[in-house]
């Protein structure tokens, strides 16, 4: 075995170690406490506390929203919001152990919480009361469709920005070794005689979520034969069982092993975006709030040196990837006072409040009045605009159906501890996709 091989033998081993996964369990409650729970009435001596955790703490927003929380109160008597902000990488433990604890009024569920807490009946259906409020009229169409993505005429969360992966591209260091940019993932494989002194072509992502980056490979070899699930072809077939998923889950593998840097395979969010930023690998797919990370930590897009285009392309000029709102508010179905919670949610959600979130912290507006800033259609931000404008890009909005959105999120660890063993080489690509596909494909998954 090559020196090159066994570092990222051991790399992966201690990473597919450290992937662990806590369950939601479920939570009932009467007709009677219900009504109750939406019935709060605050005042200066009996004043209510809402506690909301965000997933995605960070300098560009959690100031923000404190701010947001400090105004909401001043002219709410009564009502004290107590913003909790745990690291990213502490964030998917400290949520659920607060909705296990029933302990929390508004989280910020990202990732699988979101499903395996919709599955176990600890997010309350907001659809009549906030379809009420003055937020939701100003929501772009869009916005109001997804809300309702999991069950139509349910509402588990209202988004509070989009994120859309793009690809980031050190373009110097390809036109200096005479290669063109990347158009397709073929391409990135062939870029890697590029690579020297620790300069990679790709940032792979082995950690939390690293089944990402197999579905956009897999998506770009199969596209256009997928349905509106994005797990399934158009004749409802699960994608995982395709032979275009076992040629796109091969190649990924020869990327990871010859073109991405060993570290990569514990690489989470923040590792990804620093490989970037910091030289490592020059070529990261990764959503619209990275742009201003970039531009505070290398240098500003207007310099050229780094350019954004769209994620690679399979053989048959395809992409696909899910666009929506990778960050959701959502009020516990446990929250004592549901209309108080929704109060400063419907605050939060309008605008000036929601265009200076998404500005300051670089999502993709939900409100159809900050979707007009010319902000979002400029500078870096113009290649969303062309991912839009492009039919070959297809565009799918989350994982939909109460029965694929349970089996997703059961499945969501195993995806990317079964990633994990395939980078070790503990399991082959024609095993994971044939796991994968029993765990997804099931006829209990299927709505």
């Amino acid at each position: 075995m090559s020196k090159l091989n066994s570092t990222r033998k051991a790399a992966a081993v201690v990473a597919s170690l450290a992937l662990a996964f806590g369950g939601i369990s479920a939570a009932t409650s009467s007709a009677a406490t219900v009504a109750k729970d939406w019935s709060c009435k605050p005042t200066k001596a009996k004043p209510v506390t809402v506690r909301m955790i965000e997933y995605f703490a960070g300098p560009a927003r959690t100031p923000l929203l404190n701010s947001f929380a400090r105004a909401y109160e001043a002219k709410t008597p009564g009502v004290k919001i107590d913003l909790i902000s745990p690291s990213q990488a502490d964030s998917p433990a400290k949520i659920t152990q607060l909705i296990q604890a029933n302990n929390v009024d508004i989280v910020e569920p990202a990732g699988s919480i979101y499903s395996q807490a919709v599955v176990a009946g600890q997010l309350a259906d907001i659809a009549k009361q906030f379809k009420a409020t003055k937020a939701w009229k100003f929501l772009t169409p869009y916005t109001q469709e997804m809300a309702e993505q999991t069950t139509k005429g349910k509402i588990y969360g209202i988004g509070n920005g989009y994120y859309t992966k793009a690809s980031f591209v050190r373009a110097d260091r390809f036109k200096a070794a005479g290669i063109p940019i990347p158009k397709t993932w073929d391409d990135i494989y062939a870029a890697k005689s590029m690579q020297k002194d620790n300069q990679y072509v790709y940032a792979m992502r082995g950690a939390r979520a690293a089944h990402s980056q197999a579905l956009f490979a897999i998506h770009a070899y199969l596209a256009p034969n997928l349905n509106a699930t994005g797990l399934q072809t158009k004749d409802g077939k699960s994608i995982f069982a395709t032979a275009e998923a076992k040629t796109a889950l091969d190649l990924l593998l020869k990327i990871w092993k010859e073109a991405a840097p060993a570290a990569s395979i514990s690489w989470g969010y923040p590792e990804m975006v620093k490989g970037f930023h910091t030289g490592v690998a020059n070529y990261l797919i990764q959503d619209n709030e990275v742009i201003q990370i970039v531009e505070e930590n290398f240098e500003p897009f207007s310099k050229g040196n780094w350019v954004m285009t769209q994620i690679p392309k399979g053989p048959t000029g395809y992409s696909a990837q899910f666009i929506g709102a990778g960050g959701l508010w959502s009020i516990t179905q446990s929250s004592k006072c549901k209309n108080v919670a929704l109060g400063f949610l419907d605050y939060i959600t309008q605008d000036p409040q929601h265009a200076l979130f998404a500005r300051a912290y670089g999502v993709g507006p939900v409100t159809t009045t900050a979707a007009k800033d010319p902000f979002f259609k400029e500078g870096a931000w113009a290649i969303y605009s062309k991912i839009n404008a492009d039919p070959k890009e297809l565009k799918f909005s989350g994982v939909r159906g109460p029965k694929l959105t349970e089996c997703y999120g059961k499945a969501y660890a195993t995806l990317d501890t079964d990633m994990a063993k395939l980078f070790t080489g503990d399991k082959t690509t024609a095993q994971v996709l044939k796991e994968w596909s029993e765990l997804l494909g099931a006829a209990t998954c299927i709505d």
